[in-house]
């Protein structure tokens, strides 16, 4: 069976054409989610058999909230349907369907423990689909080329520290948003995402993918042999984490420190799971081009003292670090344009050294 069709690097609009930034598998439909860039700001729409269809810019029919923000500011990230960011001077709006904003709030309330050692950006409103947070001070960790070769070691060095810090208590905090309710905050409940969870991610990836590569390719036999190791790990402490941790979630400046993003995935989990998952952005990053050999050894490096502190078994961070890697390898194999780093991904993950 022929793979289903993928969105190409370049989409013609009249009179020009647009880069396509990003692409997701929609479940249960034969199409994909796109996000394009065009004149400076994020586009949205879907993409199937029979092409493109755009929406206009800073417009989602399931997002509602958007159009009205959008309106006075610059769209910089847009999941069709889901969820979108805009900038609007020294804010930034996050856009979700109605109703969704206050599980927003309540996965920030639950990322406590990383507020006394990361700069978290401040709630400045909400309502029912949106939050407006300030903007964090800080370069991001994702480009190296904001930093000497000192500074990226320092920033990698204190953002793992702290993140040692955030973790190491027994029982995480709880934090109040701006106006938030304190009794909401201590009544919140912390999941737990376990290896098995860690597993059901992996599945959900491969399984939208399938149809999009090529049939010969062993990726549900993969899948099945990432699975078990992670079940037959044995059970380790869980600690508070991020779930979603990685370069792009990391600020640093000199003066203020190590500043973290997107905190309302916050959960208990086995320290491995952050771990492993910014090892595998390293390697990602690498294979991209976009990070040299030398710039991923040293987050590599302080990964691995993080997890020496904590006493992660390297077997156990080896494990979580494989299943990051073929997720990311289903993830990035319907971007356009990545196509050949995520088929190296899932080579990576079928290497006999993780086995």
């Amino acid at each position: 069976m022929t793979p289903m069709p993928l969105p190409p690097e370049f989409l013609p609009v009249p009179g020009s054409r647009i880069r396509v930034t990003r692409a997701w598998p929609v479940p249960d439909k034969d199409r994909l989610g796109i996000e394009c860039e065009q004149d400076g700001q994020r586009r949205a729409g879907f993409y199937d058999h029979t092409g493109a269809q755009l929406q206009p810019v800073g417009t989602d029919r399931r997002l509602p909230g958007l159009e009205p923000v959008a309106s006075s500011g610059t769209v910089v990230s847009h999941r069709p349907g889901k969820r979108a960011v805009v900038r609007d001077g020294t804010s930034y709006i996050k856009v979700v369907r109605p109703g969704r904003a206050a599980a927003i709030l309540e996965g920030i309330r639950r990322a406590g423990a990383f507020t006394a050692s990361f700069r978290t950006p401040e709630v400045l409103a909400q309502d029912d689909s949106t939050v407006t947070f300030a903007a964090l001070q800080g370069r991001s960790l994702h480009d190296p080329s904001q930093f000497t070769a000192a500074h990226w070691r320092r920033a990698w060095t204190e953002v793992l520290d702290a993140w040692v810090h955030a973790v190491l208590p027994e029982q995480p905090a709880l934090t109040t948003p701006p106006g938030g309710d304190r009794g909401l905050a201590a009544e919140a409940v912390i999941p737990q995402h376990t290896a098995q969870d860690e597993a059901k991610v992996l599945h959900r990836w491969a399984h939208l993918v399938t149809p999009y590569l090529d049939r010969s390719e062993p990726l549900e036999r993969l899948v099945q042999e990432v699975t078990a190791q992670l079940q037959q790990l044995p059970e380790a402490p869980v600690r508070p984490a991020h779930r979603d941790l990685h370069d792009k979630q990391l600020l640093w400046s000199p003066q203020a420190g190590p500043g973290l993003l997107d905190v309302d995935t916050a959960c208990r989990a086995d320290a491995a799971l952050d771990l492993g998952n910014l090892r595998a952005h390293a390697r990602l990053r690498a294979l991209q081009g976009g990070w040299g050999p030398q710039e991923a050894q040293t987050v590599i490096t302080a990964v691995d003292a993080a997890a020496s502190r904590l006493e992660v078994p390297a077997r156990r961070l080896a494990v979580y670090e494989r299943g990051a890697i073929l997720r990311l390898g289903c993830v990035y194999a319907v971007r356009p344009g990545s196509g050949k780093v995520a088929a190296q991904l899932r080579e990576v993950a079928a290497q006999p050294g993780f086995r």
